[in-house]
């Protein structure tokens, strides 16, 4: 748990370079014009009293949307056959969103590749396939941290019509 404190308050050191952040023993004045020894993460602007985070003083923190991806969003339809979707060359550190939508039966299985979709490494976690349909479905499949590695997906549609999207 301390580790946690303490990398949230590098990131709000890091984020907010205009407060004084603290952790460990600090001292406060109190309401009463008293110096109060503090154990913990406490944060206030340079050169006023430190406000020690609680309840109800937390990390002040703003939350807001996300810029557009760079990434290049994939999408099509898939009728009979099999068809490889990709390569998809994703933002490092943004989920990547799988969309199928259509009255089809068959898999949409997306993978991994270093070498353009020729060699399509299948996604699992826990050794288990992970990121493989055979309905609609609108989910987050990776949250990719490699550079150089692209997603690829092997559409096998063996009736209706399957429209599928990749993107961040």
């Amino acid at each position: 748990m301390t580790s946690i404190f303490r990398l949230a308050g590098v990131l709000a050191f890091a984020l907010a370079p205009t407060s004084a952040l603290a952790q460990g023993k600090i001292r406060s004045t109190g309401s009463n014009g008293t110096t109060v020894g503090l154990s913990g993460l406490a944060y206030g602007a340079e050169g006023d009293t430190a406000t020690p985070v609680t309840q109800q003083t937390p990390l002040p923190t703003t939350a807001g949307p996300l810029p557009p991806a760079a990434s290049v969003a994939l999408s099509g339809a898939v009728t009979t056959g099999t068809t490889v979707v990709g390569p998809f060359a994703p933002q490092l550190g943004r989920g990547i969103r799988v969309i199928l939508r259509g009255t089809w039966a068959g898999t949409f299985a997306v993978g991994t590749s270093v070498d353009a979709c020729a060699t399509i490494n299948p996604l699992t976690i826990g050794g288990m396939t992970w990121g493989s349909f055979t309905g609609s479905a609108n989910e987050i499949v990776d949250i990719p941290t490699l550079a150089g590695v692209v997603y690829c997906a092997t559409a096998t549609v063996s009736s209706g019509s399957l429209s599928y999207g990749v993107r961040q």
